[in-house]
């Protein structure tokens, strides 16, 4: 049996760490309520109709009001006869025009399609996910990647044009846990307050890999959209060295989301329902 003082010693630093862990993780969840879940999700979403979205770039972090337009995207949810809601999404961007300011960019354009769609059961677990990258106008498969929830592992398989692209992997499904892929953008976050911390599962639709991404509402704030000042919330996701941000209206209505790539910053903006998507032009608030 230890000694006295080292016994002594190691209960404060059990009580020290207990306490810590209770103030960290523990009371602000029990304080500002659940983070958002794939059941809150697919309850708070419009299958009435799809949410268009446009896809710019910033190439200069100093001017972000001029972008260039280089695709767009279009998300929709529908309620399953059982129960369940499938989260569907088409993605086209024009991989020249995006990577045209970019060192060792060429002149040739080729767009590419991502389509993905989710399947999520009436309990708000994940089932099952489809993702296909092609180029949009040939609709030559460029590489696929499947999802499946096998007992409490989600085994995920990609097959693409190169062997170095086939693989298998599987990770620990949680229930109610948010697996995305890195661009498609999603509709709603409810239940939003400022100090709300949760790890999500993020998928490269281009590899197939998948990484933990940590999620945390940063602040409050005022954004300009759709020529108003709206009220909402700052969100940032960090997935290694890359933090990505989305802003989301106080009713959970995701507004805008930014993702950062070499060289510059990919928005997608959520387009107002009435307005119907823009073509692709050379750029945008540019004098």
């Amino acid at each position: 049996m230890p000694p006295r003082l080292v016994s002594v010693a190691i209960l404060i630093y059990w009580s020290i760490a207990a306490f810590w862990l209770l103030t960290w993780e523990v009371l602000p969840e029990l304080s500002l309520g659940y983070p958002p879940d794939l059941r809150s999700i697919t309850a708070a979403g419009d299958d009435s109709k799809p949410v268009t979205w446009a896809i710019d770039v910033i190439d200069d972090p100093l001017h972000p009001d001029v972008r260039r337009s280089v695709g767009q995207a279009v998300t929709s949810s529908k309620r399953l006869p059982d129960g369940g809601v499938e989260l569907s999404s088409q993605v086209v961007f024009d991989a020249g025009e995006l990577l045209k300011r970019m060192p060792l960019s060429n002149t040739t354009n080729v767009r590419l399609n991502i389509a993905s769609s989710y399947r999520v059961d009436s309990k708000g677990n994940l089932q099952g996910f489809d993702m296909k990258v092609t180029n949009a106008d040939l609709d030559d498969g460029l590489v696929t990647v499947k999802g499946r929830l096998k007992g409490p592992l989600m085994e995920v398989t990609a097959t693409g044009m190169v062997p170095a692209l086939n693989r298998k992997m599987s990770f620990p499904y949680e229930p109610r846990g948010v697996v995305h892929d890195a661009l498609r953008p999603f509709d709603r976050l409810p239940g939003l307050h400022v100090g709300q911390r949760w790890d999500t599962r993020m998928i490269n639709p281009f590899t197939g890999a998948v990484e933990v991404a940590r999620v945390e509402v940063k602040r409050r704030g005022l954004i300009d959209w759709n020529g108003e000042a709206v009220s909402g919330f700052e969100v940032e996701q960090h997935a290694g060295p890359v933090t990505a941000k989305a802003w989301v209206r106080l009713d959970g209505v995701i507004i805008r989301q930014e993702v950062p790539l070499p060289f510059l910053n990919m928005v997608l903006e959520r387009l107002p329902d009435e307005t119907s998507p823009a073509p692709v032009s050379e750029a945008k608030g540019a004098p």
